[in-house]
């Protein structure tokens, strides 16, 4: 038995409290600094106090908070592929992965026609 389903993803980016956010996932290995940027924009925050994180993306997907960040890497964002997704609950990297994914895909597709 197959099953379709379709969900409508709204991404927000911006002014969010992501006090309390947690990491709940990872995007898909080997993305790079400029697939996030075509995908989510330029990053709302740089540097974090404590030197943790270089650059973050904090927005809202489907209502719900996430971040994406760049966790104790040794590289300069521009050259890290290893990405945190943060949130409150588990649902938000799902939908990050599937939001990121067809915007890649559809970014890459009408690059190579």
């Amino acid at each position: 038995m197959k099953i379709r389903t379709a969900i409508d993803i709204d991404a927000v980016m911006g002014e969010v409290n992501h006090n309390g956010t947690g990491c709940q996932g990872y995007l898909p290995e080997g993305t790079r600094y400029g697939d996030i940027v075509r995908a989510f924009g330029r990053t709302q925050l740089g540097k974090s106090l404590d030197g943790k994180i270089k650059a973050e993306w904090i927005g809202r997907i489907n209502g719900l908070v996430f971040t994406i960040y760049d966790y104790k890497s040794p590289v300069e964002p521009e050259q890290n592929t290893d990405w945190y997704i943060g949130g409150k609950v588990k649902l938000v990297a799902n939908l990050i992965k599937t939001y990121f994914k067809f915007v890649h895909i559809k970014t890459f597709h009408i690059k190579t026609s």
